[in-house]
């Protein structure tokens, strides 16, 4: 199977999952830049929705710093709700 059919099926499987990481009023921070890179470490793709409570006049904007701070790509949005992806390494 090839490199982008594997990550369609997981991008199918982890739209279908809870979100690994919520972002709320408070914004990015520091402690959730971590806690999405640790996901990321762990998994190769993971989901982060940006809650109702969440304002920002520049959500694409928002998207694009917290994908250049964790070294991910963006996959899918929908709505608030984004999909990362960044390749493990191979030991």
């Amino acid at each position: 199977m090839s490199l982008k059919r594997k990550l369609k099926n997981k991008i199918a499987i982890v739209r279908n999952e809870k979100a690994t990481a919520n972002i709320g009023k408070n914004g990015i921070t520091p402690a959730q830049i971590k806690h999405i890179d640790q996901q990321l470490k762990m998994k190769e793709l993971i989901k982060v929705k940006f809650l109702s409570n969440y304002f920002s006049d520049n959500l694409d904007l928002d998207i694009k710093v917290l994908t250049d701070k964790t070294r991910s790509n963006l996959v899918d949005k929908r709505g608030k709700t984004i999909i990362l992806y960044r390749s493990i390494p191979k030991e």
